[in-house]
C-alpha cells in the first residue's frame, strides 16, 4: 500500500532532515571555536541552515502535523495535548527564525560575535531539546493512527 510507504517515509524524511540541520548547525559552532570566526562563513553556513530549516518546518508543519491531528480526530483521540505541543514546537521555531533575521548580516555577526555565539548556543539548545521532543513523542504517534 503506497500510501502507508509515503507516511512511513514521512517520519524518516523528518528524522534525516534534523540530522541535516545539527550537522550544519555543528559547522556554524566548529567555526566560532576558531581564534578569528570568520563571519562569511558563518553567514554562509547559517543561509543554508536557513534554507533546509524552512524546507523541514514546511513538511513537518503543513504536512505531518496536520495529518497526524486529522488521523487522531477520526479515530476519536482527544489531540489538545498534542495540538499543545505543536504550539510549544511552534513557539520555538520563531525563536530560531527571529535568531536568523537578527543575524542575517556578515557585519552584524562579526561585530557582534561574542553575543552571537551566546545566543547561537541558546538556539542550539532548544533546538535540539525539539528535536529530541519531537523523536522521542509525536513521531512515534504516527505509526499508531
Amino acid at each position: 500500500n503506497s500510501k502507508h510507504m509515503t507516511e512511513k517515509n514521512i517520519v524518516l524524511t523528518l528524522i534525516s532532515q534534523h540530522r541535516v540541520l545539527q550537522k550544519e548547525l555543528g559547522g556554524v559552532a566548529e567555526e566560532l571555536k576558531m581564534e578569528n570566526p570568520s563571519g562569511n562563513k558563518i553567514k554562509k553556513l547559517l543561509d543554508i541552515f536557513a534554507k533546509d530549516l524552512m524546507a523541514h518546518l514546511e513538511l513537518e508543519n503543513n504536512t505531518f502535523y496536520k495529518e497526524l491531528l486529522k488521523k487522531m480526530k477520526e479515530k476519536g483521540q482527544d489531540t489538545t495535548k498534542t495540538e499543545q505541543f505543536i504550539g510549544e514546537m511552534d513557539e520555538i521555531g520563531e525563536k530560531v527564525l527571529k535568531f536568523l533575521e537578527n543575524y542575517k548580516e556578515e557585519a552584524v555577526i562579526e561585530k557582534e560575535i561574542k553575543e552571537f555565539q551566546s545566543n547561537f548556543e541558546g538556539i542550539v539548545d532548544i533546538l535540539v531539546l525539539r528535536i529530541e521532543s519531537e523523536e522521542a513523542g509525536v513521531y512515534s504517534y504516527w505509526g499508531l493512527f
